[in-house]
């Protein structure tokens, strides 16, 4: 949480000595905590916890579940939302993101990222899911365990309670915490 692992970033703050600071997976310029759990390729099981967890709230409401569906927009470029719920006459289009919180607002930023990523599609997603009304949802979380609170909405919307509304977010937002610190730790383990 306190962005002090020694990653090859960090032990290079301040030094002249023209130390490696480079990725020593995925060759990305600068190995920091925020790469490793943000942007490496090591980091995509904590993304699919997160979806499964939401999926299995889903579930038990009722929703039907498209996984990864493959839409083409109009001029052919396939995109792959996460996570389409769909009840009676509505679709949620739902695109999970886990980010380094390296600012007050980069989750409020994720989330309205993933909603204009997807929003374009919305003629594809009412012929996918016979629905009329879609509605698009960024659901991001902190990489070190901050829970966005627009999130609830979608919770709400799913038809969760109060109480388990806040169980969730309390188990996803460890899941995000605990599964970052697994990264990192696989991470160096695999580089000695």
């Amino acid at each position: 949480r306190a962005n002090v692992y020694p990653t090859r970033e960090y032990l290079a703050r301040g030094r002249k000595d023209g130390r490696i600071t480079s990725c020593r997976h995925c060759k990305a310029e600068n190995e920091s905590c925020a790469h490793i759990i943000g942007q490496c390729p090591a980091r995509i099981k904590r993304h699919n916890y997160i979806c499964e967890m939401l999926s299995v709230e889903a579930k038990k409401k009722d929703w039907v579940i498209y996984q990864e569906p493959n839409i083409r927009d109009p001029k052919g470029e396939l995109f792959k939302p996460d996570l389409v719920f769909v009840k009676e006459t509505q679709a949620l289009v739902v695109d999970v993101t886990v980010r380094f919180e390296g600012e007050a607002n980069t989750l409020e930023k994720a989330a309205k990222e993933k909603v204009k990523k997807y929003q374009h599609l919305e003629k594809e997603i009412r012929e996918l899911t016979n629905t009329n009304k879609v509605t698009f949802v960024g659901f991001p979380l902190g990489a070190r365990g901050k829970w966005y609170n627009k999130n609830f909405d979608l919770l709400q919307t799913l038809g969760l309670s109060t109480s388990r509304r806040e169980r969730v977010a309390r188990a996803m937002a460890s899941r995000a915490l605990f599964t970052s610190v697994d990264i990192i730790h696989i991470f160096v383990s695999k580089t000695r």
